[in-house]
């Protein structure tokens, strides 16, 4: 009688083990389902961009190498959080102008800003261009296309924001933003110097379309955090 007793142990300390093994196992999979609906809730997406107007005061072009530009100009930009759940803070963003590869304007840093879920928050600054050079390449297209009555400048937006959700806030997410201007001068002779003041250029927001002169929109976002916050 106690060799029967002795000989049950074994399998009673197995199926105990099971037992444990089993309750560890749905509970991690209980505690993987809740953090992965959570994320899928919470996750931080971009925000979106809209470039509503630029009122240029000055643009100023050099027709003969080297050619040299100046230009002074007030961009209207807004930006959506679409998130119902996320605010955003932007910590450190940069906005200037470029055309083609060179950049036209000096960098102009964004008050720091806490955007809520949900809001919209507008930009006017102003970006002042000192005399510039444009490069070889560059120039003879810009020569082109001050012949054309229209150039096409970039207003792009550099920098690094966070998401934050109740208490906790993410890591440095960085944000590149790119958004196309044409801005309609007019036509004019390009065998002397071109000077143009004081015109106003909105755009509308519709989405970017396949085909035509370029969106008036567009966002380019990375999501891959920097590792130091």
């Amino acid at each position: 009688m106690p060799d029967e007793e002795s000989a049950s142990l074994p399998a009673n300390d197995s199926r105990t083990t099971k037992y444990v093994i089993g309750g560890i196992i749905g509970l991690v999979v209980v505690v993987g389902l809740v953090a992965f609906i959570s994320w899928l809730s919470l996750r931080p997406s971009k925000p979106s961009f809209t470039l509503q107007d630029i009122t240029v005061s000055s643009f100023n072009v050099s027709t003969t190498q080297p050619y040299l530009l100046s230009t002074n100009m007030q961009v209207t930009i807004s930006t959506r959080n679409s998130m119902s759940h996320v605010a955003i803070i932007y910590e450190e963003v940069e906005l200037y102008a470029t055309y083609r590869d060179d950049q036209i304007t000096f960098r102009y840093t964004l008050p720091k800003t806490y955007q809520e879920h949900s809001e919209v928050v507008v930009w006017s600054p102003y970006l002042e261009g000192g005399t510039t050079p444009i490069s070889p390449i560059s120039g003879p297209v810009l020569m082109q296309d001050l012949n054309y009555g229209a150039v096409l400048v970039m207003v792009k937006i550099d920098g690094r924001i966070k998401f934050k959700v109740a208490q906790w806030t993410s890591g440095i997410y960085r944000l590149y933003v790119h958004c196309p201007a044409m801005i309609q001068l007019g036509y004019m002779n390009t065998e002397k110097e071109f000077a143009a003041s004081a015109k106003e250029f909105k755009f509308t927001e519709s989405e970017p379309s396949a085909g035509g002169s370029g969106p008036r929109r567009l966002s380019i976002f990375s999501r891959t955090p920097i590792l130091r916050v």
